[in-house]
């Protein structure tokens, strides 16, 4: 059922981290997203982290994405259109998180990667069977690029009958004019949905976390096997 007053977390959330890679938050990189709302990408990058410990601390399952070509680029598609530079080649430091998110070796229980070759983070992914598993609602986006991946991610979330919840301070867009545009769409989409960091992560603090999130850190599975 969808929370039909949702706030700032939903009822029950999952926080969906988009392509924190080197192409989109490095100065380097060949996306480079350099405008938000917040003074510069690197604080972006710390916003990000800061959200990701609170919903580990809150017992929410935390979903990564990776967007990730092959370098012959023949899962490029429309892409091949696109204004945006060859970007996230597989195998280059561009495709790689950034090292402030310390995953390189792995993630924590009850977190997981999503690799994509598109811009929503649903299109020909298992991301649905993973927000079914923990029973979500809600999905708290927080990365890049404000006007291309999380707004088409959202875009994909509202169609599916979840409610968005994108925390402002932890995305980044490719202008100033489009990440700013990206916004203003999606409170259109859903009024409300652009929700400060301050405000997530006091509700995450409030929150009595997701049961099988919790069965996950204390025995590494959904389900009971000593049943």
């Amino acid at each position: 059922m969808i929370p039909t007053q949702p706030g700032p977390i939903g009822t029950t959330p999952a926080l969906l981290i988009i392509d924190p890679q080197y192409d989109f938050l490095d100065p380097d990189g060949a996306v480079y997203c350099p405008c938000s709302s917040v003074e510069s990408t690197a604080q972006v990058a710390e916003n990000i982290r800061t959200v990701a410990a609170a919903a580990r601390k809150a017992d929410l399952p935390v979903i990564w994405t990776k967007e990730s070509h092959r370098t012959d680029r023949s899962d490029y598609g429309a892409e091949l259109l696109s204004v945006e530079r060859d970007h996230t080649l597989a195998g280059t430091e561009g495709e790689q998180f950034l090292s402030t998110f310390s995953v390189a070796d792995g993630f924590p229980p009850a977190e997981y990667l999503v690799r994509k070759r598109r811009y929503n983070c649903f299109h020909n992914t298992d991301l649905e069977h993973l927000l079914s598993t923990f029973d979500i609602d809600t999905l708290l986006l927080a990365g890049v690029t404000t006007n291309v991946c999380v707004h088409y991610t959202a875009q994909g979330a509202h169609e599916r009958d979840y409610v968005f919840r994108v925390v402002e301070e932890c995305t980044a867009g490719t202008s100033r004019s489009l990440h700013d545009a990206a916004l203003e769409m999606l409170e259109y989409l859903q009024p409300d949905s652009v929700q400060s960091l301050d405000a997530v992560t006091d509700a995450l603090a409030d929150y009595d976390g997701n049961e099988t999130v919790e069965r996950v850190k204390r025995t590494g599975s959904v389900v009971d096997l000593e049943r």
